[in-house]
């Protein structure tokens, strides 16, 4: 340690502070010269000053950078047009002057190119029409007259970039073959700058008609877009109007994307709608000479085909339900054909067979055509085998009967023999339904004579059924497919008062269900 600095009692601090110095003295040097630089108001702004247009031009294509500056440079320009309106008027008149020339230029050439044709179609029947159809419409004179007037047809339409001179999109006409957009882009972008080139047109200067054989190709231009059109025929001076409103249209929608345009057409594709407003045109009319005598034999031939079609149809409809018709269970078919319009079928035909007449429905021929000449049998199919055991049991049954004595509803051991056999048929009767998934089951009905009161006859009758019900029960037949009622008089088996009559009502029968 030096020598004065011993037997100081601030020599610790003071190496420590020599020692900082050394070691952060230039960076506190230069945070303290940030400081004061961002305290000052005028380095602050002399700062900004170097890197402010650097920094506005490499945000220009910004989007969000407009929409910034765009009040304050509408705010600048309102001032200064109430300051000094001369100077704006000065700075404007020789582009102002151009298109004023330029427009009324156009306007004199569409008027003395139209004059003719506007007087020969304002005093005809046909403008008279014109007329009466846009009251009747509810829209312009003009449009109707761009619709109506003339024999032509925009087959194309193209939009093409300004700057970069590419098809941003590309419309065509029904039936046109269509060319390579960009080439066609390319080659109107070509003669532009020749006929400027060659003839020493203004910057500002466009061409707008351009004739060829058989086509021509009209142009309206914007000053970031152009839309061009391939016409055929002679178009009415409408139709420009009709490009520019359409042209304008896409500027103000698609301003933006016309201006950071890249390359990518994406964002036009949105702007078909106004590309096929301009696909106008009008068919020159056919001769009605021409179009009868094309007509009749047109109709004549629709009619021999419709005819043709009907007949080849009905026939096979009637193949069809005759093929169908000989595969049916319970049917042969012998013979079918044809006959003064119709239709005769003869065979055999099963009494049981149901399904024929659904075949029929379905066939799509007419029923009150379709005449049948069936001759009974028995087929020897399952289906009717069974159907028809079923039914000859089904009847055995129903016409068996036990009878009572008068005002009784006891079982007598004489009447046991009889509910046996009964009992068998039954179920023989549920074994073979069953066998044919049909679910039968057996009512059994209380009946009485006319004497006595019809409560007492009700109940008689009910106790009856339930007397024959238990027997059945007890001699092997399901109770879950028997049920019994007393019918008493209500549904007499005999009509009549006398005894013999009587006798016969005083009985139960039975009425099987699930049968046809």
């Amino acid at each position: 340690m030096p020598d004065d600095l011993k037997g100081n009692g601030h020599a610790p601090a003071n190496a420590f502070a020599e020692l900082r110095r050394l070691l952060v003295g230039p960076e506190r040097e230069d945070l303290d010269d940030i400081r004061q630089r961002l305290d000052d108001p005028a380095r602050v702004l002399k700062d900004l000053s170097r890197v402010l247009p650097e920094a506005i031009h490499l945000r220009s294509s910004d989007h969000k950078l407009r929409l910034a500056l765009h009040p304050i440079i509408e705010e600048s320009i309102r001032v200064s047009v109430q300051r000094d309106p001369r100077m704006l008027a000065d700075a404007l008149h020789p582009v102002i002057g151009k298109a004023v020339r330029k427009a009324v230029a156009s306007a004199l050439e569409g008027m003395l190119l139209s004059l003719n044709q506007i007087v020969e179609q304002s005093v005809s029947l046909r403008s008279m029409k014109w007329r009466l159809e846009a009251w009747r419409t509810g829209k312009s004179f003009g449009e109707i007259l761009l619709l109506r007037s003339l024999l032509y047809r925009v087959e194309q339409v193209f939009l093409i970039h300004r700057k970069t001179g590419l098809a941003l999109l590309h419309r065509e006409a029904s039936a046109v073959v269509a060319k390579d957009a960009d080439v066609i882009s390319g080659m109107l972008t070509a003669i532009q700058d020749f006929v400027r080139d060659s003839f020493d047109a203004d910057e500002g200067d466009e061409w707008e008609t351009v004739q060829m054989s058989g086509f021509s190709f009209w142009i309206q231009h914007a000053p970031q877009a152009s839309l061009a059109g391939v016409v055929r025929g002679a178009a009415p001076k409408e139709l420009r109007a009709r490009f520019q409103e359409n042209l304008e249209r896409i500027c103000l929608e698609r301003a933006a994307d016309l201006e950071r345009f890249d390359g990518d057409a994406t964002p036009f594709l949105a702007c078909r709608p106004y590309l096929d407003a301009c696909l106008l045109g009008q068919a020159p009319a056919k001769a009605r000479r021409s179009i009868l005598v094309w007509l009749l034999p047109a109709l004549a031939l629709l009619a021999l085909g419709a005819w043709l079609f009907l007949a080849i149809r009905g026939h096979q409809r009637w193949e069809n339900y005759v093929h169908k018709l000989s595969q049916q269970p319970g049917i042969v078919v012998t013979a079918a054909e044809k006959r003064g319009g119709q239709y005769l079928i003869s065979g055999l035909r099963d009494p049981e067979e149901k399904d024929s007449a659904k075949l029929l429905a379905a066939s799509g021929l007419p029923a009150d055509r379709v005449r049948f000449d069936w001759q009974p049998y028995l087929s020897l199919k399952t289906k009717f085998a069974t159907d028809r055991e079923l039914a000859e049991r089904q009847a055995a049954l129903e016409h068996q009967a036990l009878y009572f004595a008068n005002n009784l509803s006891r079982i007598t051991p004489e009447q046991l023999n009889a509910i046996g056999n009964v009992a068998a048929d039954m179920r023989g009767l549920f074994r073979l339904a069953d066998a044919a998934h049909k679910h039968v089951s057996t009512e059994i009905l209380g009946h009485t004579d006319d004497s006595g009161s019809e409560l007492r006859n009700t109940m008689l009758g009910q106790e009856r059924a339930q007397q024959v019900l238990i027997a059945l029960a007890a001699d092997g037949v399901p109770s879950e497919r028997l049920t019994a009622r007393g019918v008493a008089t209500s549904e007499p088996l005999r009509p009549g008062t006398s005894e013999p009559d009587r006798a016969v009502n005083r009985s139960v029968t039975f009425r099987i269900t699930g049968l046809p």
